[in-house]
């Protein structure tokens, strides 16, 4: 049944373009065909027809065939661009990506520097492991005396989160302050460095922190001691 209305919806039109035309010629002929006549006008001009109509369908399904394609592809495309994401969004909050937790400054008193930890990153930061260390403290190496490491810990930092106090700095006897922090997470390690100076206006902080050979951030005020625009790294030598 689908078949013959198959059928019947593409030779339908040809039909009545052979039949019009074979009636038109028994109409303008001048004299009695037979069946023989009927057949011969009537077959070529519905093969004819056929083949013209048979070229019209054809291009239209191509058409709609490249068009659902297209939508077929689009929507595979926009999956694939999803799952992706759903990928990494999975493996981020799972594992941190390349999330990284640091150190922020905070002055909390006339000679009080505090260190928060915090989480810029679009994922969580993992098993933070943190050491710092004194620069001025005096070492002996010879006799195994190395920079005693200040040690912090933390099981997970979750996005736009900071952990205040995490280190905390008296400089009422010191003029400056000297200090790498080396960080550990489970993704990745970062190395600080903070420069603390006390000014007559206050104190003035210079940081560096870097992931390999990646500056995530470097500042340095223009009134920091010792600060040269043409070599901003010399502070942190």
């Amino acid at each position: 049944m689908t078949l013959a209305l198959r059928l019947l919806k593409e030779f339908w039109l040809p039909a009545v373009v052979a039949v019009a035309w074979t009636a038109y010629n028994i109409c303008t002929a001048g004299s009695v065909w037979d069946l023989k006549t009927l057949i011969n006008v009537f077959g070529p001009s519905f093969f004819l027809a056929s083949w013209a109509t048979g070229q019209f369908f054809r291009v239209q399904k191509q058409a709609t065939v490249e068009k659902n394609l297209t939508s077929i592809e689009s929507r595979v495309d926009s999956l694939v661009t999803r799952l992706e994401r759903h990928a990494q969004d999975f493996i981020g909050y799972a594992t941190g990506s390349d999330s990284v937790a640091y150190f922020m400054p905070m002055i909390t008193g006339p000679e009080i520097v505090e260190l928060g930890l915090i989480n810029n990153s679009a994922y969580p930061v993992f098993d933070v492991h943190a050491e710092v260390i004194d620069l001025d403290e005096p070492i002996d190496p010879e006799k195994g005396k190395l920079w005693t490491r200040h040690r912090f810990s933390l099981q997970s930092l979750y996005p736009s989160k900071i952990v205040m106090g995490a280190y905390r700095f008296d400089l009422a006897n010191r003029a400056r302050l000297n200090i790498n922090i080396f960080i550990q997470t489970r993704t990745q390690g970062l190395i600080q460095q903070f420069r603390i100076v006390k000014t007559p206006g206050g104190i003035s902080i210079a940081v560096k922190t870097a992931a390999g050979e990646k500056i995530i951030e470097q500042s340095v005020p223009e009134n920091f001691p010792g600060f040269n625009p043409a070599d901003p790294d010399a502070v942190f030598k």
